[in-house]
C-alpha cells in the first residue's frame, strides 16, 4: 500500500527522490574524498615499510613540512636504527585546471618499493633516458592519456615516463614519482625533505626510539607509521567541510520531503476519512504516513548512493584538486548516509503524519479538494491570495528556496572574503604586480632570490618585496598564518604597530592584535613558533582580520623554518608609473617565462588557487539552487493539481491559455524572488558562522557585495520560473470540461 500511494503521483515522488538523493550523494562523495586522502596518507607511511615517521613539529600538514636531509644521517647512526629514507612532496599545475602530485624518493631507497611497476621500468633501472626519469601512477596515466615513453613538461623541465605503477591508494595512483634530487630541484629545496622514514632493527622498540629522537631534535615530530595520518589537521578541516555541505543539501531535501508528504495528505484527505470511518486508529494513520516518508527517504538514499558514485568518477576524471586527493568508500560512509536518510524520513514525515492522524472522519469525508479553500482578503491581488491559500506549503517552499539562496550568499561571501582579503593586502602594500612561480599552486611557489635582484633592476620598477606565508598549528589557533617579510622592504609598512616597535633584528616577531588576544602574548614575551623561539617586539593592526589573526617574522627566519633558503614564495612589485603596468607586465612575462605576473586587481582570474576556490563555491551553489528548484517544481505541480477545477472555471469563463500560463508563472516567480530575499540575511548569518567557527579562529570575514545580493535574487527568480514552467504549461493543456469534472 505504501509504494502504491507513493507512486500514485509519479512526478511528485521522482522530484522528491531527486532532492533527497543529491544530499545523500554529497555525503557519499565528500566523505569518500576525505577518507581517500586519509587512506592516501596512511598508504604513504605504512607502504614505506617504515616504523617511525619524522616531520616538522607543529606544521599544519606533512604536505608543507620541511626537514633537513642531514637529520637522516644523524638518526641513521642511532642505536637500533636499521635504515633511514626520505620523501619530498610537491605538485605541479600541468595546465590551468589539472594538478599533478609529485613525490620525490631515493630510487635506491626502501620506501619506494611499494610503487609496484606494471609497465616499463622502475626509477632505479632507468638508464640512458632522454629527459629526466619519472614513473606515473596508473590513474594519472589514464586520466592524462599518457604512456611509457611519453614526455611531460613540468615547471619548465622535461621528464620522460619510464614506468607506470600501482599502489592501491588513489592518492598515490593519481600522482607521479621522480628522483629525490629532481624533486628538490623543482621545489627549490636542496637538502630538504618533507618527511624521514625510519626502519628499526626491532619494531618493538619504536616508542623508546621515538622519545629519544624527539628529545634530541626539539623541532621535529616523530610518529609511528600507523599513527602518522591521525595527526593531520587537514583531515578535520575536510571532514568539517564535507559535513557542512552535506548537511545543507540534506536540510533542503528534508524541506522538500515535508512539502511532498504534506501535499500527499491534503490530496488524500477524503481517503484518510474513509479509513478512519472504517476503524483505523490514529496511530495506524500516522504509521502509514511515516512509513511512506521513511520509504521515500530510503529510496532517495539508494539513488543518492549511485549518484555519489557517479560524482566520484566525474571528480576523478576532472583533474581538479578534489580529483587528485583520491577517494575511498568505506562502510561507515554508507552507514552515515543511511542514518541520515532515516532521520530525514522521520523528521520530514512527522508533522504531516500527526496532522493526518488528527483528521476527524466526518470533516475528512466532506473535504472537496482545493475548490473550497477558505478565501482570505489580503492585498496583492490574485497571486498573493493564491499563495496565501496554502500557507504551510508556501512557507515550506520559501524556506527551501531561502536555504538554497543562503548557500549561494554564504559560499560566495566566504570565497569573496578570502580573495578580497588577499587583494586588499596587495593593494594596501602599494603592490602593482604579484609574482609567483608558474606551474604550481601558491603553497608550493618558490622563486630564487637572484630573480628578485633582476626584477628590482628592471626599468620602471620602483621596488621589489619578497614574501612568504605558511601555517602553524597551536593549541589556541589550529591554523595560525605566518607571514615573512624583509624588515626594510616596502610591503611590511602596512603592518601598523600599535604597541612596541617593528622588526629590527633576528628572531623577532610582531603579532596581530587578534592573534595576540587569542594566544595571550604581549610585547616582550617569548613566542614559540614551529619549535623556534621568537621575541615579541610589537603588536600590529591592519584592519583586516585575516592578517590581524596572524604573525609576521623576518624573511630570513621564514626561509629558515620552511627550508627554502635564498628563495621567496612570492614577489610584490611596485612601479614608478602604475599607469604603465600593462606594458611592464608584458615585458616581464617575456623575460621570465617561468613566473606568473598578475595585476593586483586580477588575482582572482589569473591565480589558479583563487580560481579553483571560486569555481568550487559556484559548483556547490549551483547544486543547492538545483535542489531548491526541484522543491519549487514540486510545489507548483501540487498547486496546479489542487486547483484543477478552479482553472477549469477560469478557462470556461474565457481565460486564454497564455493568461493561465502567466498566472502560474507569476506565482512561482514571486515565490522565487521572496525566497531569495529571505535567503540573503540567512546566508549572511551562515557566512558569519562559518567565518567565526573556522580553523582561523574568526579571522575569515565574508565579503558581501550588491552584485552578490542581486545575483542571489536573480538566481532565485530564475529558479522560480524554471520550477514553474512545466506546471504552468500543464495547466494550459487542461480542457475546461475535464477540469470541471476533476474530483
Amino acid at each position: 500500500m505504501i509504494l502504491k500511494d507513493l507512486f500514485r503521483r509519479k512526478g511528485r515522488t521522482i522530484l522528491t527522490l531527486l532532492g533527497i538523493s543529491i544530499g545523500v550523494a554529497a555525503i557519499v562523495a565528500l566523505g569518500a574524498i576525505s577518507k581517500g586522502l586519509k587512506a592516501g596518507f596512511t598508504a604513504i607511511t605504512q607502504g614505506s615499510q617504515a616504523d617511525l615517521v619524522i616531520s616538522q613539529a607543529e606544521s599544519f600538514s606533512a604536505l608543507v613540512s620541511s626537514v633537513e636531509e642531514t637529520v637522516g644521517d644523524e638518526v641513521r647512526n642511532l642505536p637500533g636504527v636499521a635504515d633511514v629514507d626520505s620523501m619530498l612532496y610537491t605538485n605541479a599545475l600541468l595546465d590551468n585546471t589539472t594538478y599533478l602530485i609529485l613525490f620525490g624518493y631515493d630510487p635506491d631507497g626502501f620506501a619506494i618499493d611499494h610503487f609496484r611497476i606494471v609497465e616499463g621500468q622502475a626509477l632505479a633501472e632507468a638508464r640512458g633516458v632522454r629527459g629526466k626519469p619519472l614513473i606515473l601512477g596508473r590513474q594519472a596515466a589514464e586520466s592524462m592519456d599518457v604512456g611509457v615513453g611519453d614526455a611531460l613538461r613540468i615547471t619548465g623541465s622535461a621528464f620522460r615516463v619510464v614506468g607506470i605503477y600501482e599502489t592501491g591508494s588513489g592518492f598515490e595512483d593519481a600522482a607521479a614519482v621522480v628522483p629525490l634530487e629532481e624533486a628538490q630541484t623543482l621545489a627549490l629545496q636542496p637538502q630538504r625533505v618533507s618527511v624521514l622514514y625510519v626502519k628499526l632493527d626491532d619494531p618493538g622498540q619504536a616508542e623508546q626510539l621515538r622519545a629519544r629522537i624527539e628529545r634530541r631534535f626539539k623541532d621535529l615530530s616523530v610518529a609511528t607509521s600507523a599513527g602518522f595520518a591521525s595527526q593531520e589537521e587537514l583531515f578535520d578541516l575536510l571532514d568539517g567541510i564535507a559535513m557542512a555541505v552535506a548537511g545543507l543539501a540534506v536540510v533542503i531535501g528534508g524541506i522538500i520531503m515535508t512539502n511532498t508528504l504534506w501535499m500527499s495528505v491534503f490530496e488524500r484527505t477524503r481517503e484518510i476519512g474513509v479509513l478512519r470511518s472504517l476503524g483505523w486508529r490514529r496511530w495506524r494513520v500516522m504509521g502509514m504516513i511515516l512509513g511512506e516518508s521513511i520509504t521515500l527517504a530510503l529510496l532517495g538514499g539508494l539513488m543518492g548512493g549511485g549518484l555519489g558514485l557517479l560524482s566520484l568518477v566525474a571528480i576523478r576524471e576532472s583533474g581538479s584538486v578534489l580529483g587528485i586527493m583520491g577517494s575511498r568508500l568505506t562502510p561507515d560512509i554508507f552507514v552515515r548516509a543511511l542514518v541520515t536518510v532515516l532521520a530525514l524520513g522521520v523528521v520530514g514525515g512527522a508533522y504531516p503524519a500527526w496532522w493526518a492522524s488528527r483528521l476527524m472522519p466526518v470533516e475528512a469525508l466532506q473535504y472537496e479538494g482545493g475548490g473550497r479553500a477558505r478565501e482570505v482578503h489580503i492585498p496583492g491581488g490574485m497571486t498573493a491570495r493564491n499563495l496565501w491559500r496554502r500557507r504551510t506549503r508556501t512557507a515550506l517552499t520559501l524556506l527551501s528556496i531561502g536555504v538554497s539562496i543562503a548557500a549561494v550568499v554564504a559560499l560566495g561571501g566566504v570565497a569573496g572574503g578570502m580573495v578580497g582579503a588577499f587583494t586588499v593586502m596587495m593593494r594596501d602594500s602599494q603592490t602593482d604586480l604579484f609574482v609567483a612561480e608558474a606551474g604550481v599552486d601558491m603553497d608550493f611557489s618558490a622563486i630564487d632570490e637572484r630573480v628578485g635582484e633582476r626584477l628590482a633592476a628592471w626599468p620602471g620598477v620602483d621596488g621589489v618585496s619578497g614574501m612568504f606565508w605558511t601555517g602553524a598549528s597551536t593549541e589556541e589557533m589550529p591554523m595560525l598564518i605566518i607571514y615573512g617579510y624583509h624588515p626594510r622592504e616596502f610591503a611590511i609598512r602596512r603592518y601598523r604597530i600599535v604597541e612596541g616597535g617593528p622588526l629590527s633584528g633576528r628572531r623577532e616577531i610582531i603579532v596581530g592584535r587578534m592573534a595576540a588576544d587569542k594566544i595571550g602574548v604581549e610585547v616582550g614575551d617569548t613566542f614559540r613558533l614551529l619549535n623556534s623561539n621568537f621575541r615579541v617586539v610589537g603588536i600590529y593592526e591592519t584592519g583586516m582580520a585575516f592578517e590581524d589573526a596572524g604573525v609576521v617574522i623576518g624573511l630570513h627566519e621564514a626561509q629558515s623554518i620552511t627550508g627554502k633558503l635564498r628563495q621567496v614564495q612570492f614577489y610584490l612589485v611596485s612601479l614608478r608609473d602604475p599607469d604603465r603596468v600593462d606594458q611592464v607586465q608584458a615585458d616581464l612575462e617575456a623575460a621570465f617565462p617561468d613566473l606568473d605576473f598578475s595585476l593586483t586587481s586580477e588575482l582572482t582570474e589569473n591565480t589558479s588557487d583563487f580560481r579553483v576556490m571560486t569555481e568550487m563555491a559556484d559548483q556547490l551553489s549551483l547544486a543547492a539552487v538545483f535542489i531548491g528548484a526541484l522543491g519549487m517544481l514540486n510545489t507548483m505541480l501540487m498547486s496546479v493539481l489542487e486547483r484543477t477545477r478552479e482553472i477549469g472555471v477560469l478557462r470556461s469563463l474565457g481565460w486564454r491559455r497564455r493568461r493561465v500560463l502567466w498566472m502560474i508563472l507569476k506565482e512561482s516567480l514571486v515565490l522565487g524572488a521572496v525566497g531569495g530575499a529571505l535567503g540573503i540575511p540567512l546566508g549572511m548569518g551562515l557566512g558569519a558562522l562559518v567565518g567565526a567557527a573556522g580553523i582561523w579562529g574568526g579571522a575569515l570575514e565574508p565579503t558581501y557585495t550588491p552584485r552578490l545580493f542581486a545575483q542571489a535574487v536573480v538566481v532565485a527568480a530564475v529558479a522560480g520560473v524554471i520550477g514553474g514552467l512545466y506546471p504552468a504549461w500543464r495547466a494550459t493543456r487542461m480542457r475546461p470540461v475535464e477540469a470541471l469534472r476533476y474530483e
